[in-house]
C-alpha cells in the first residue's frame, strides 16, 4: 500500500511541475502584453504551442457575456493554473 502512495505522491509531483512550466511560459507572455523583452523572446517561442493550447480551452471554463482580450486571458489562464498547482501542492504535503 505504501508503494501505491508513493506512485500517486509521484504522479501529483509531475504534475506539479507540468504546472510551473505553464505559468513560467505564461508569465513570458504575459510580459510581452507589456513589454517586448529582447532575450525571453526565444523563451515566448518556445512556450507559444502550450500558452496557445492554454488560452484556446479557457473559454470552456469561463462563460462570459463579451470576449477576453489576450491579456485578461492571460491573466485567468495564470490564476487557475496557480490555483491547480497550489490545490496538487497540498496533497504532496499531506502525510
Amino acid at each position: 500500500m505504501t508503494a501505491l502512495v508513493y506512485l500517486l505522491m509521484c504522479i501529483i509531483y509531475f504534475i506539479c511541475v507540468g504546472l510551473d512550466i505553464i505559468m513560467f511560459f505564461l508569465q513570458v507572455r504575459l510580459l510581452f502584453t507589456w513589454r517586448n523583452i529582447q532575450w525571453l523572446r526565444p523563451f515566448d517561442t518556445a512556450g507559444t504551442p502550450i500558452v496557445d493550447m492554454v488560452t484556446a480551452q479557457l473559454p470552456r471554463f469561463t462563460k462570459t457575456s463579451k470576449p477576453l482580450s489576450e491579456k485578461g486571458k492571460l491573466i485567468i489562464a495564470l490564476l487557475m493554473t496557480a490555483t491547480l498547482r497550489m490545490t496538487f501542492g497540498l496533497f504532496i504535503n499531506l502525510k
